[in-house]
Formats: structure tokens, C-alpha cells, sequence
């Protein structure tokens, strides 16, 4: 019987050097990839937290998360596997030591991850199946948010978005695995919303795809939904993005 892969803290440089390199730049588009400089930096500061599977001197599955102390908000930036390396249990044994360290260690109030929605996504040879990741992210008792979610512009004022994004609840306080929760607290949710637009884009946009996104925050609890029920899954907006809401705001002139 194959022994189940060991999961460890990622803190040094040349393992996150290999995370970026050999897992996270063969797996997402550059418009949703961070640059290694940021990863590196944001590990350093404890802004960022990495865990992976290792085989020698070589990262082969990753996961990253943003700690927002100030709102007790934990996201998932990415979760992969080597390309070669798919199947056979590791992502998901990946995902919930992790989550289950995390959430012993940081005591999040919830664990939020961004999955493409597989209905306005197509299946990319080497980024994936969007419809297959969340189908494992239900398997894990993921919920979705209630929210018109698009990814920010990773680059800063300019950069490029990603609409029709989903953002899901990976664990809420402390919610048990077997009583999935049926919505989250909205007021730190909307702060992280904020805090998470100004620290991609530089600033919180005025413009219609923002607005909605934080008017569906204004009330006391955002609804989570199974992301298995298609009827429950069609109830979520879609964050769709139009002319200019396509890139996060340029740089004031000021």
C-alpha cells in the first residue's frame, strides 16, 4: 500500500521557490498567479502561510493562504498539484491537514477560497476543469457565498480581473464537517472585502462590479449554499464584469 505523502510547513526560500515555480506557474493563468517576489515576501511577514508535499528537494503540491488578523479571515489563494502528479488522494489530504492547522493555530472565523464557476469557465488543458475543482471542494464540505464574486487585478491599478468567480466557505468558526453551516457573518466579511480590493488593486473601486459585490454584504449574514446542488448553485450572482470594470482602477494621478 502507497504511504500517504507527508504535509509540512513551506518556509524557506528555495521551498517556495519550488512551489511557485514547479506547482503554481504550471497550474493558473498569469492574470490569477502572484509573482514569486510577493509570495516570498508575503511568507516572510506571516501575511502568507504555505504547507506542501515535498519529494526530495522538490515542492510537487502546494496550498497558500492570506491571514487577515484584523477580520480573523483566512483565504485560500491556491491549491495545487505538480502537473503529472493529479489523482490518488494528495490534493485532498493537502487541503484538509492544512485547513485543520489552520484552523487550530489561527482560530479563523472563516476559510474562504476563489474557484472559477465551472458554468462560465471552460476546461483548460493545463489549468483544469473548473467543474472537477468544484466538485472537490464539495467532497470537502465547501459552501458558496451568496455573492457577485470576481477576482481583483492581482498586478495592482490596471491589472486584469477575473469575473465570474466563486468564493466559498471552506469552514466557519466552529462548525463541525457534518452541520455545514447555512450562512456566515457579513460584517467581517465586507471589511475583508475591502481590505482584500485595496491590497490587489490599491484602492476600492467605484464602480458597479465593486458596488454590488459589497452591497451584498449589507446585511447581518451572507448565505452559503452546496456547490453539488445545481438548483442551490444558480441562486449565486455571477460576477460579471463590463468595459472597464475588466481591470482593477489605474493609478491616481495624485
Amino acid at each position: 500500500m502507497t504511504a500517504e505523502p507527508d504535509v509540512t510547513p513551506l518556509t524557506s526560500d528555495a521551498q517556495l521557490a519550488s512551489l511557485w515555480r514547479d506547482v503554481l506557474a504550471p497550474s493558473f493563468p498569469p492574470e490569477e498567479l502572484m509573482p514569486l517576489d510577493d509570495l516570498l515576501a508575503g511568507c516572510r511577514s506571516g501575511v502568507q502561510t504555505a504547507y506542501g508535499v515535498e519529494q526530495g528537494d522538490r515542492v510537487t503540491a502546494g496550498i497558500v493562504a492570506s491571514w487577515s488578523p484584523g477580520t480573523r479571515v483566512l483565504l485560500v489563494d491556491y491549491l495545487a498539484i505538480a502537473p503529472g502528479g493529479r489523482g490518488g488522494g494528495v490534493g485532498g489530504r493537502l487541503l484538509d491537514l492544512s485547513v485543520a492547522a489552520w484552523r487550530a493555530e489561527l482560530r479563523p472565523a472563516v476559510v474562504l477560497a476563489e474557484v472559477e464557476h465551472p458554468a462560465h469557465h471552460a476546461t483548460h488543458a493545463r489549468h483544469g476543469d473548473p467543474a472537477a475543482r468544484l466538485r472537490f471542494y464539495a467532497r470537502h464540505g465547501a459552501r458558496v457565498l451568496t455573492l457577485p464574486y470576481f477576482q481583483p487585478g492581482m498586478g495592482g491599478p490596471g491589472s486584469s480581473r477575473v469575473p465570474a468567480m466563486l468564493l466559498v466557505a471552506l469552514a466557519v468558526g466552529d462548525a463541525e464537517a457534518d452541520r455545514p453551516p447555512s450562512s456566515v457573518l457579513a460584517e467581517p466579511l465586507r471589511r475583508f472585502l475591502v481590505e482584500h480590493l485595496v491590497a490587489c488593486e490599491g484602492a476600492v473601486a467605484d464602480d458597479a462590479a465593486t458596488r454590488r459585490l459589497l452591497q451584498a454584504t449589507a446585511t447581518d449574514q451572507v448565505a452559503l449554499v452546496d456547490p453539488a446542488d445545481p438548483e442551490a448553485l444558480a441562486t449565486v450572482p455571477v460576477g460579471a464584469l463590463e468595459g472597464a470594470e475588466r481591470y482593477a482602477p489605474p493609478r491616481s494621478a495624485g
